[in-house]
């Protein structure tokens, strides 16, 4: 029998000192903000979570802003957005005075209640009946982890993509952001996947709304 998949929810940390990580804000200090290859501009952040429950690295997301209705691809082999794997030591996050206009107001997060997945959440959502469909929405429901969380299934909100041929290298998720925290104003039912290299210190970025 296949073991089920450990995520852990992203919740509002009861406190700043509690904090592990951060959605939206920006960095502060020890790393500068990347700009878009496509309008140079600077990219905002998306989000800096663990690379793993307790770990000293940090993933930093960001996304370029600038013009959201062009720069939101969905495509992490050519979007407009970079993820970079950096030690956790030396860097300063704000929730607050972004480093560019479409910059969102941050929160800082905690990880929740860890949830066990179950393999049947590993499915390709276009293969399924409305039935087939039904049962895994109610299933998904009932454990809670349809939410920004780290860890676990992508979970996709849309037909699933085939990110390490988009990308040309072995990925693997790392965490999706589902707009509970922080409004992404991705439009209705918007989610944000982050995947990390397997055997690297960078990643890949993709959005989705549902359909």
């Amino acid at each position: 029998m296949t073991a089920p998949m450990i995520s852990h929810p992203v919740i509002r940390a009861a406190s700043p000192q509690l904090a592990i990580g951060q959605i939206g804000g920006h960095v502060k200090m020890g790393f500068k903000h990347p700009r878009g290859q496509r309008t140079g501009k600077t990219m905002a952040l998306v989000s800096a979570l663990p690379l793993s429950p307790g770990s000293d690295q940090l993933v930093l997301a960001f996304m370029d802003r600038s013009d959201p209705h062009e720069t939101f691809d969905y495509l992490p082999h050519k979007g407009d957005n970079a993820v970079v794997i950096v030690p956790k030591l030396g860097i300063g996050l704000s929730v607050i005075n972004g480093v560019c206009p479409g910059d969102w107001k941050g929160a800082k997060v905690a990880l929740g209640e860890p949830i066990a997945e179950p393999v049947d959440l590993d499915v390709d959502p276009t293969g399924l009946d409305v039935a087939a469909s039904d049962r895994w929405v109610d299933l998904v429901d009932e454990l809670g982890c349809d939410c920004s969380k780290l860890g676990g299934y992508p979970l996709w909100s849309n037909a699933p993509l085939d990110i390490d041929s988009l990308v040309g290298r072995p990925q693997r998720f790392h965490h999706r952001l589902s707009g509970d925290l922080v409004d992404m104003k991705l439009g209705d039912g918007g989610v944000v996947y982050v995947f990390v290299d397997e055997d690297g210190t960078a990643g890949s970025l993709c959005w989705q709304q549902a359909k």
